[in-house]
């Protein structure tokens, strides 16, 4: 549809939204060259900050399980499971190596129990007995999994819990963004220490191994992972006020640098980034012109909050409706008309929110246009 119009809604401070950099480069403002890959992105408009090597498979250990984690808990948001389910944990389960909740073949547990664990410890025995719950069977399991990374744009996995997997950050970080999400992902992520009770009136301890959740002010989760003595990943979420970052590191050589590089990219984002609301949901971006409709034209609204993520230094950006010269009836009432999008002064684009239709407009019968014609007539005689 041609652009017939551009209404300047407002000259505003907003912000320009980074490009993308690379260490190898020398322009990332962090110093990334410990890492084999690394990725820092503003959760709230997907804005990626910065990165190295984030399209390139890598390994990430324990945060292979995340795709997995994140078709459990949707399946609790979706009530397609429950905290009261009763599971029994099998063999199979009790026989997964790396992180364990150390349950036992024949075990019976609560669906809610596990996904505490699940959570906190990202364990394999935990996230396979929930999964295979939920989705009996490999192949059932491994079409939910491969379901929602095919939604969220990733490449697929060749088994549901991942070990196999070749994943790129990039590909993570949508998981976690989409996880961060979660209702029953947010009921334990942000807890750094309890226990999961056993059958037998034992119990695990559990211990998150991100110690950012207990150490990093808005720190509200993620996981970490570990490969011998030498490849170190995580992936570390954070809000602050209404800002969220998230920051994923693979291949440190140590616990300490992952941690470290981890608090270091998300002080950099709060410190020289911040979200700020431009425009509400449902503001008026003009009218369009409608053809064959009962009503001459049809008001855009904004679908959504009109958000922009601004560096500490502000830059002026111009706000503006790109809108078609007209449109046929029928139209539903919440149909996309066009777009509003933000530009910065050399009209690059940094944002884009839809503007709908404020209502329905019908279109017209033979007899409304006769008795409009008729109307129109009677007035002239």
């Amino acid at each position: 549809m041609k652009k017939l119009y551009a209404a300047i809604l407002s000259l505003i401070i907003v912000a320009v939204m980074a490009v993308p950099c690379r260490a190898a480069e020398g322009s990332c403002p962090i110093d990334l060259s410990g890492a084999s890959a690394a990725i820092l992105i503003n959760t709230d408009t997907g804005t990626v900050i910065f990165e190295k090597n984030s399209t390139q498979p890598v390994e990430v250990a324990g945060l292979k399980r995340l795709p997995a984690l994140l078709a459990i808990c949707s399946a609790f948001d979706n009530g397609l499971i429950n905290m009261d389910t009763d599971v029994l944990v099998s063999p199979e389960a009790a026989a997964i190596r790396g992180a364990t909740a150390f349950l036992s073949p024949n075990e019976h547990i609560k669906a809610g129990e596990l996904l505490k664990a699940a959570v906190i410890l990202a364990p394999g025995d935990a996230i396979y007995s929930l999964l295979h719950t939920v989705y009996p069977g490999e192949a059932s399991a491994l079409e939910a999994v491969n379901g929602l990374l095919s939604e969220l744009g990733a490449s697929s996995v060749s088994e549901s819990m991942g070990t196999e997997a070749e994943l790129s950050l990039e590909a993570l970080s949508k998981v976690c963004v989409r996880l961060s999400s979660s209702e029953a992902f947010l009921k334990y992520s942000s807890v750094y220490l309890d226990t999961l009770p056993h059958e037998n009136a034992s119990a695990t301890e559990l211990t998150n191994p991100n110690r950012l959740v207990r150490h990093y002010s808005g720190c509200f989760g993620m996981a970490t992972g570990s490969v011998g003595s030498s490849e170190y990943s995580g992936a570390f979420i954070a809000r602050r006020g209404n800002t969220t970052f998230l920051a994923i590191v693979a291949g440190l050589p140590d616990s300490a640098s992952r941690f470290k590089l981890g608090s270091d990219m998300l002080d950099y984002g709060f410190a020289a980034y911040r979200l700020v609301e431009i425009g509400k949901e449902g503001e008026s971006a003009g009218s369009v012109p409608v053809n064959g409709g009962t009503i001459g034209s049809v008001e855009a609204v904004t679908k959504g909050n009109v958000t922009a993520l601004m560096p500490v230094n502000d830059a002026k950006v111009i706000s503006n409706a790109d809108l078609p010269e007209s449109v046929d009836a029928p139209i539903e009432e919440g149909a996309v008309l066009g777009s509003l999008k933000l530009t910065d002064s050399s009209g690059k684009l940094i944002g884009e929110v839809p503007l709908v239709a404020v209502q329905s407009v019908e279109s017209t019968s033979f007899w409304d246009c006769f008795i409009k014609v008729l109307l129109q007539w009677l007035k002239a005689v």
